[in-house]
């Protein structure tokens, strides 16, 4: 699949799931891009960021949601899932650290 095709499809998938999200969670985000990007920078390496990453919350400097597509299909091929339902949780991941969950709060929740 290629670039554009993949931003189309999580473009579709990410505000589709926004829109179904309760409105408190709605307001959270009102403030918080969510960014949709190939993959991992140096930089975002450098700074300690795995390359098979497939999203980030990140608070400083300013808060922000990245989601990396390119990590995202490869997993979902080597899953057998489908690259919209990825974006999904992924997104659902994100937003759970946004609203203070760690790591195992938002696995208990299934969102890991």
């Amino acid at each position: 699949m290629d670039w554009r095709e993949l931003l189309k499809i999580a473009e579709t998938e990410v505000a589709a799931t926004i829109a179904e999200l309760p409105e408190p969670v709605r307001k959270a985000l009102l403030d918080v891009p969510v960014l949709l990007e190939k993959h991992p920078s140096q930089q975002d390496f450098a700074e300690g960021i795995e390359p098979d990453t497939l999203g980030y919350f990140e608070e400083y400097p300013v808060a922000r949601i990245r989601l990396w597509l390119q990590n995202i299909h490869s997993y979902a091929q080597d899953e057998s899932h489908p690259f919209p339902e990825e974006v999904r949780i992924t997104l659902l991941h994100e937003i759970g650290h946004l609203l203070g969950w760690d790591e195992q709060e938002v696995e208990d929740r299934g969102l890991g």
